[in-house]
C-alpha cells in the first residue's frame, strides 16, 4: 500500500506501536524488510484512544477527522482492495464538499 501511493502527497501512512518494548520495532522492520514510519505508543494507544482490539487500520481526512475504521487485517488481495476504495472515497469526499459519513465503515471485519 505505501509503494501505490508513495507519490501522492495527501496520502500517509503511520503505524502505531502498541508494543511495549519499543526495541523490538527495528529488529522487525528490518527482518521484514519494512519501510514506514512507525511510533512507539503503547501508553497512547491503550490510555488516550482506549484500543482494545489490533490491528486497526483508520483513515482521516486532511483535517485529521477519522473518516473510516476498521479493526483486522486479511493478508489476500482482498483487504488491500478495501483499503484502496476507502482510501480513493475520502480523498473524492475530500476533494468535493467535503461532507461525508465518518460512521461508513467498509473495512470492518
Amino acid at each position: 500500500m505505501i509503494e501505490k501511493y508513495k507519490d501522492k502527497p495527501n496520502v500517509q501512512f503511520l503505524t502505531l506501536n502498541m508494543d511495549e518494548n519499543p526495541g523490538l520495532i527495528t529488529p522487525f522492520l528490518t527482518e521484514h524488510h519494512l519501510s514506514l514510519i512507525v511510533l512507539s505508543a503503547y501508553s497512547y494507544v491503550t490510555d488516550r484512544l482506549k484500543v482494545n482490539g489490533i490491528p486497526q487500520n483508520w483513515i482521516l481526512d486532511s483535517q485529521g477527522v477519522v473518516r473510516l475504521k476498521g479493526i483486522g487485517y486479511d493478508s489476500t488481495e482482498k483487504w488491500e482492495a478495501g483499503m484502496t476504495d476507502a482510501i480513493e472515497k475520502v480523498n473524492a469526499e475530500g476533494a468535493g464538499s467535503g461532507g461525508g459519513n465518518s460512521d461508513v465503515s467498509p473495512m470492518r471485519r
